[in-house]
């Protein structure tokens, strides 16, 4: 029929084609390729005409996503074209389809577009078997086996067929889940999870189920709820978790089992370690409860050998941890004390009972001391408030009792009741501090801390008293009893050495050959009286001291505030006279012992008080010494023996009085210092007297105006015609003496040294070209102390005769050989020459040039 009518055959099988491609959404249901392969071979049309039907079909579906122009329309004719490619690929073959289908040239698609349409209809097909044989629910290994060769069937990879077989597990576990959730979230009477943890077990099986079946197809692998929309839902999978840890220790174990479970499910869950281990002990503690109440309801506990023992073996089945244990014990004793504690008071009968608790609960002693401050103190902190809240004038005796009635009635220890004591009273102390801060001055400020003063010695102290009283007579007790060891230890000793003593009289006497007759012994007047009890006198102050502020305030603060209370005893208190004139009265003595109160309340030791009364009495001499050393007079006899005065009358220190003097006289010279170095007039007598009276140079004095001075002082030593410069002078003492580097100082010197000698060798000439002869000698030994400390430099002069008028003229000054040397070297004369100047010196034969020059024209 092919070869008959060819044009005809191809439009039926075209037509045919077109009507096997599924429309729209419609899947590829895989019947398709072997029917058309079925009708191709009937109608006896050859391949090549067959695939030309082919491709003028997807031109059609081409040019129908064109004429439409429409979104949905361009998304379906695409569909539609993945259809056929995948339809033909399968009716071909894949290799024949290759050369008889060039998709890519003709519709201009990617080899990976043509990839992905023949991946999509396989993927739904292996889908479509899979669900039909339920396959992956049930995990059959007999229709797992036919997924596997309807895959190869298909040509679908590995990894495609993981990404179809994957999902569908998870999908299948993501159904389990949601029943359970629904299960769990149902309203029931008896709140029964077995059902839903019954479908969770299923869940944990499956996967199991799934890991055995890895190798039958690929995608076979323990489902997790990763990527899914219950990833989201954290609260309802800890509900579920929860749910079955709780069923699970029903009763009174975490097996090792559900611990493999609860890991398992915490693994699908997605869940945290942290988020995990808060539901379990959640849920362990809450049987551990039971278990507690159970265990001391029917009676175990009270008769049991050892209660530890056995709440110990309840935490080891539930593998609860004993420091959360030992919380819950806390809380079930603290709940037994608040409801013997709601009539604010304890009897015997409730001592009694707690001590049962405590007992068969294990509760160490510091957490039931925890509870009982807490619990129990509270009512004693209640009184003290009350007492405190009264203040100095209204506090009774009435007071105090109620706050001892009430430390009785809950049976606080002393311990106990002073640290409550201690907070509240710290409370009302730092009230007085702050009420004394805002007054306007610092009389008001001090009569504000005066009250705290009083407070302390009339309120706080007796109430200290009371909760530190049996402490201190154990004590004096213990003390006596140590005195009657001592003495009667001391009495032995005693009785022993006159038990010695008259043994040695006694073997004497018989050596001798005398008869030894034992002497009476008269007794004691103590040996006759009754044995006193000793009395240990008790020398504590009148005031407490535990309780204070040392760790309320700084010791800047509480050091400050002890000074103004120390100025306000020095000076008095002052009242205000009409018209507003203000009256200091009289020095108080006794506010210094309130003063002492003061610094016990601070928290201060005895260094710090030292360290506020050595600095108020620094200021007070100083204030003093600079009034009478003001005038700038100096400290005369008189004034020494008064500063003395102030000195004792202060209690300050020889060494500190004589510090302030030394700073006060050396603040004065710096002054004029200051006023030398302005007008010029500084010199290093000046300076060396600075430093005797401790003026210290290097900071007095800046690096410029002390290297001045330096070359100031040796310009004068190099200039000053005495022909010796002393190098240890110029280099060691006057630096040391101007606190400058000594290197510094040899170098400075060296240059200068080099600076005169050529302008005194330029003065000598000129002196002598005007036949001034002193004047050369003053400029020939200036040259010899320039030269001494600058011997490396040469002078040149271009008049040789000058050079040599000069040695001659400081030869006949008389100069001895060493000085001459000397010049010689600094004027760059030979041996020859010089010693041709010294005979004609000698021979008194010298002159002058000028002087012969003028003898010649007369």
């Amino acid at each position: 029929m092919a070869k008959q009518c060819p044009e005809a055959v191809t439009e039926l099988y075209d037509a045919y084609l077109m009507s096997i491609i599924p429309m729209g959404d419609e899947p590829v249901q895989g019947w398709e390729p072997e029917a058309l392969t079925n009708f191709r071979r009937r109608l006896g049309l050859e391949d090549h005409d067959a695939a030309n039907a082919h491709i003028e079909v997807g031109r059609r579906l081409f040019r129908k996503r064109i004429e439409l122009g429409d979104k949905d329309a361009d998304l379906e004719s695409r569909r539609e074209f993945q259809k056929l490619v995948f339809i033909s690929t399968r009716t071909f073959g894949e290799k024949q389809a290759k050369f008889l289908l060039p998709w890519n040239r003709i519709f201009r698609v990617s080899d990976a577009q043509v990839t992905l349409a023949l991946k999509e209809s396989a993927s739904k097909l292996l889908k479509t078997r899979l669900e039909g044989s339920n396959a992956i629910a049930t995990l059959d290994a007999a229709a797992l086996a036919d997924a596997k060769a309807y895959q190869g069937e298909i040509n679908l990879s590995d990894e495609d067929t993981a990404e179809v077989v994957g999902p569908m597990c998870q999908r299948h576990v993501v159904d389990l889940i949601e029943k359970a959730s629904e299960l769990a979230s149902a309203r029931t009477v008896n709140s029964d999870y077995s059902a839903a943890n019954a479908l969770l077990r299923e869940v944990l099986a499956y996967n199991v189920s799934l890991a055995a079946s890895a190798g039958q197809i690929s995608g076979l692998a323990p489902a997790v709820l990763a990527g899914t929309p219950w990833e989201d839902k954290s609260s309802e999978l800890n509900v579920l978790f929860k749910n079955f840890l709780t069923q699970g220790t029903e009763a009174g174990e975490l097996s090792a089992e559900l611990k493999d479970e609860a890991g398992k499910l915490k693994a699908l869950f997605g869940m945290g370690n942290k988020e995990a281990e808060d539901i379990v002990i959640e849920v362990t503690t809450k049987v551990y409860r039971e278990q507690l109440r159970d265990a001391v309801k029917s009676g175990s506990l009270d008769t049991a050998e050892s209660p530890a023992s056995v709440l110990q073996q309840i935490c080891e089945k539930l593998q609860f941890p004993p420091e959360i244990a030992a919380g819950v014990n806390k809380e079930n004793y603290r709940t037994k004390l608040e409801s013997v504690m709601e009539k604010k008071s304890l009897t015997e009968d409730d001592v009694t009972a707690l001590a049962r608790v405590r007992k068969l609960l294990c509760v160490p002693k510091d957490v039931v001391d925890e509870c009982t401050k807490e619990i129990c103190g509270a009512v004693y902190k209640s009184a003290v408030q009350g007492a405190l809240s009264v203040g100095t004038e209204a506090f009774t005796p009435q007071l105090r009792d109620r706050c001892k009635a009430a430390k009785q009635a809950v049976r606080l220890t002393d311990a106990m009741a002073l640290e409550i004591l201690t907070v509240e009273a710290k409370k009302a102390f730092m009230n007085f501090i702050k009420e004394a801060r805002v007054k306007k001055n610092k009389i008001e400020q001090s009569k504000e801390i005066r009250k705290m003063v009083y407070f302390n010695a009339t309120v706080v102290t007796p109430m200290v008293k009371d909760v530190t009283q049996a402490a201190a007579q154990d004590a004096a007790k213990e003390l006596a009893e140590l005195m009657k060891e001592a003495q009667a230890a001391a009495k032995e000793e005693e009785k022993k050495e006159k038990e010695k003593a008259k043994a040695e009289a006694k073997a004497a006497a018989e050596a001798a050959g005398e008869e030894w007759v034992e002497p009476e012994e008269e007794e004691e007047e103590e040996e006759k009286k009754e044995e006193e009890e000793v009395v240990v006198q008790d020398t504590a102050p009148t005031y407490q001291k535990e309780v204070n502020l040392k760790s309320e305030m700084d010791p800047v603060s509480a050091q400050g505030l002890y000074q103004d209370y120390l100025m306000f005893c020095m000076q008095g208190d002052t009242v205000t006279a009409p018209m507003g004139v203000q009256i200091t009265l009289e020095r108080d003595q006794s506010e210094f012992t309130r003063l002492a109160q003061l610094g016990d309340i601070l928290g201060m030791n005895q260094m710090e008080v030292g360290m506020v009364h050595k600095g108020l009495a620094d200021k007070a001499f100083r204030a003093q010494a600079e009034q009478m050393l003001g005038d700038g007079r100096g400290l005369t006899a008189d004034r020494a023996e008064k500063l003395k005065e102030i000195q004792t009358s202060l209690s300050l220190p020889d060494a500190e009085a004589q510090k302030i003097i030394k700073g006060i006289t050396s603040k004065k010279l710096l002054g004029e210092m200051q006023a030398q170095i302005a007008m010029g007039t500084l010199t290093i007598a000046d300076v060396r007297k600075l430093k005797e009276s401790g003026v210290e140079i290097d900071n007095a004095l800046p690096p410029d105006k002390r290297l001045q001075l330096f070359r100031k002082n040796a310009e004068q030593r190099l200039t000053d015609g005495s022909g010796v410069a002393d190098i240890d002078a110029l280099t060691k003492t006057l630096p040391e003496d101007l606190s400058i580097d000594p290197e510094v100082a040899k170098k400075e010197l060296t240059k200068l040294a080099n600076e005169k000698k050529r302008s005194t060798m330029i003065g000598a000439v000129a002196e002598l070209r005007g036949k001034k002869i002193d004047a050369v000698v003053k400029a020939c030994k200036n040259l010899l102390a320039c030269h001494g400390v600058a011997p490396e430099s040469k002078l040149e002069w271009a008049v040789k005769e000058e050079l040599q008028d000069i040695y001659s003229v400081f030869l006949v000054d008389g100069a001895d050989d060493e000085q001459a040397s000397l010049l010689q070297s600094a004027l760059g004369l030979d041996d020859a020459t010089c010693s041709g100047l010294k005979e004609i010196v000698a021979a008194d034969k010298f002159q002058l040039k000028a002087d012969v020059e003028n003898e010649a024209l007369f």
